[in-house]
């Protein structure tokens, strides 16, 4: 069971009792009974410690042979009273025995081992977090002192809410990296100190050992279980690793489109290699291979046929992404990329990573240096993104496109969030931007099996481009294609219909299509709203509105991104009416300002199905509800450092305490409203047809 389990076990177990009877020593003390209850019967301090160390022990997080509670260290000056850890654990199950020698016979001798073995402090307060950083400052960080180990844990467990702190090489920092705001040179006030650490991030006896005492790695027998998971606790090392990545491809002039397809590639073998390689990985570099002075040595050549052997397999399961092969062998640039790749990648797992830190950490990252002006902004936040896909639903057998891509976004995520249930084969995309159809592959390689059909269009992209039933690409003919007439073809291809489309295209004013010459007017001439509002332009939002129903099957679903002037005001009527006539409109979300990294946009998500005709009008009839929701809070907000656009995250706030609350994990709980909508909009679709009901919440 896990610690949040075990705390909840000891809830129940002694919420009624007022005595407790220690399960570890309290000072010098066995089996001593504890007072856990105040005057007015409520848990008090005592009552905290025990539930966080019968969850620490009773877990198996931690053996109690190496606990001690009260444990008492002596300040410089003989005269002062002792320095009294809370909680203090050790390397080494023999330490009471030294404990008990240096407090009854005073054998400095003793009390120098404890030092040199003390591996973890923890503070235990009942202040619900009123000064966090003065318990750090002027309790904790002098506790950490009394160790002599290059790395100590040091943690807060103040009334159920968890900060974890370190002692690392001399230096007092937050466990968790990403709270870390000035890396290593953060002061307490650097430290995002109201933010709590989860109870998963809690490290257990073994990772703590590992922390201390690095076990000496032979990368040539290493499986997946012995990587690191990508997480904020190691953000500054992956940030720090990419920030290297980078800085060597731009030594060797690659940051540019060949650059990014060896990067991509490099990033799909990792992939490729976590998922498929037994018994062991071949996925690593060894020291003797670092050291090279040019490609004749002998070994990184041992390293460049490792690769070369692991490509060659995973061409025959990543076949689409390793058709061509841009990384040259014999090319001393190309190597030096490769091998700083490897090398920096090497000890982390892509297929075991949360995806919202992988995303954060590594996709927005990489993808940034390389993506054209015109496409970075239309990165659409993963908050949407979970929001919008949890709504639509995608399942199982059901196809799914996003015809402006990205990097897979609402793809990947309905992936995941199918549990894996939706099929590689029925996930289509498209974007006019190669490298980043690049990156969505890559994104889907890591999340599926890697044949979902992603492909690149430059030009008009899938304003022009379908797919057909045998799953290629087609254009539209616009001399018989036009006003929406898309099924006619004089040709033997049938254009696909898809179950869902989930898509964030570009909209607005300023990126409206407006025709320049012939062939641009007879592209936007096929579609129906084009001609409905006999304009000289149109805003790419209604475009692919008309483009998601056109390509929708019957009783298909879709969620799509749009401005808020589209789903609102007066000159966008047309858009709307024609819309009610040819969907069943679900659900209208609003959201607040500058939900995107660009600035001043207002945007609205719509949600509908397309019945029959027949089916439609009888909705019509009855005059059908629309779920809307304007919603406002959505947990984060976009903030600028060093000119880079970033999404931060906001917290909920307790204001009766001004805390940030937790939930049951520990963790901070994002200010937002999306849950909350999502529970709503589930109740409200048991109200409406069956139809809708079956689509929106049955799981298929």
């Amino acid at each position: 069971m896990s610690f949040s389990e075990k705390k909840i076990i000891f809830d129940k177990q002694y919420q009624n009792d007022k005595i407790f009877k220690a399960f570890l020593p309290i000072h010098l003390t066995f089996n001593k009974e504890v007072s856990i209850k105040n005057k007015q019967n409520q848990p008090n301090e005592e009552y905290y410690k025990w539930q966080f160390l019968y969850a620490i022990v009773y877990s198996g997080m931690y053996a109690k042979d190496y606990i001690g509670v009260e444990v008492h260290f002596p300040k410089g000056n003989k005269n002062s009273s002792n320095l009294i850890l809370d909680c203090a654990i050790f390397d080494d199950k023999n330490w009471f025995s030294y404990y008990e020698k240096y407090h009854q016979e005073k054998n400095l001798e003793s009390l120098q081992w404890l030092r040199e073995h003390l591996i973890a402090v923890i503070e235990f307060k009942k202040e619900n977090s009123k000064d966090i950083q003065t318990i750090w400052d002027k309790q904790l960080k002098a506790y950490l002192k009394e160790s002599e180990r290059d790395f100590c844990l040091g943690a807060i467990y103040d009334t159920e809410r968890l900060y974890l702190f370190k002692k690392q090489n001399n230096k007092f920092l937050r466990y968790n990296d990403g709270y870390n705001t000035k890396g290593e040179k953060s002061t307490s006030k650097d430290m995002q100190l109201h933010l709590t650490d989860s109870y998963i991030d809690l490290p257990n006896f073994e990772n703590l050992l590992n922390w201390i005492n690095p076990k000496k790695i032979d990368r040539s027998k290493r499986k997946i279980d012995e990587l690191d998971i990508i997480s904020g606790v190691h953000s500054t090392q992956i940030n720090d690793a990419m920030s290297a990545i980078l800085r060597t491809m731009d030594k060797q002039s690659m940051v540019n489109q060949k650059g990014f397809e060896i990067l991509i590639q490099i990033l799909a073998l990792k992939i490729y290699d976590e998922k498929y390689s037994k018994p062991y990985l071949n996925f690593y570099i060894l020291d003797d291979e670092l050291n090279y002075e040019d490609l004749t040595d002998k070994n990184i050549q041992t390293f460049i046929d490792r690769i070369k052997a692991l490509r060659e397999r995973a061409k025959k399961v990543y076949f689409r992404i390793f058709q061509d092969n841009p990384l040259d062998t014999k090319n001393i640039n190309h190597i030096k990329v490769l091998v700083e790749v490897v090398k920096q990648f090497q000890d982390y797992s892509f297929a075991k990573s949360h995806k919202t830190d992988l995303y954060q950490l590594v996709f927005y990252k990489f993808s940034t240096p390389f993506a054209k002006d015109s496409n970075a902004q239309f990165v659409t936040p993963l908050p949407i993104i979970d929001f919008l896909v949890s709504i639509v639903n995608p399942r199982n057998s059901e196809s799914v496109i996003d015809p402006t891509v990205g990097i897979a976004d609402f793809l990947s995520v309905s992936y995941v969030n199918s549990k894996s249930k939706l099929d590689d084969n029925n996930i289509f995309g498209m974007d006019i931007d190669e490298q980043m159809v690049m990156l969505a592959t890559l994104n889907m390689l890591l999340n599926g099996d890697g044949n979902a059909k992603i492909k690149a269009k430059a030009g008009y992209g899938s304003i022009l481009t379908k797919f057909d039933t045998e799953n290629n690409l087609i254009d539209l003919i616009p001399s018989i294609n036009k006003n929406g007439n898309w099924d006619e073809r004089v040709d033997n291809n049938e254009l696909k219909k898809f179950d869902v489309v989930l898509t964030n295209p570009p909209f607005g004013e300023d990126r409206a299509f407006e025709p320049k010459d012939d062939k641009d007017r007879e592209v936007i001439e096929c579609y129906e709203l084009w001609d409905k509002y006999n304009q000289n332009k149109i805003d790419l939002g209604v475009v692919f509105l008309e483009n998601a129903y056109r390509i929708l099957e019957e009783n298909g679903r879709m969620g799509i991104v749009v401005s808020n002037s589209i789903a609102s005001i007066d000159s966008h009527k047309i858009a709307r009416e024609w819309l009610m006539d040819k969907m069943r409109i679900v659900a209208i979300f609003d959201l607040p300002p500058n939900v995107f990294a660009e600035t001043g946009v207002n945007t609205s998500l719509i949600v509908a199905y397309k019945p029959n005709k027949k089916e439609l009008e009888k909705l019509k009839k009855q005059n059908y509800e629309i779920f809307f929701r304007n919603i406002q809070k959505i947990g984060y907000e976009v903030k600028t450092k060093k000119r880079v656009k970033y999404f931060e995250p906001v917290y909920k706030i307790d204001y009766n305490t001004f805390d940030v609350l937790i939930d049951s994990e520990g963790k901070p709980v994002l200010d937002e409203e999306f849950s909350e909508t999502i529970k709503e909009f589930k109740e409200w679709c048991n109200t409406q047809e069956e139809t809708l009901k079956e689509l929106f919440i049955s799981e298929k």
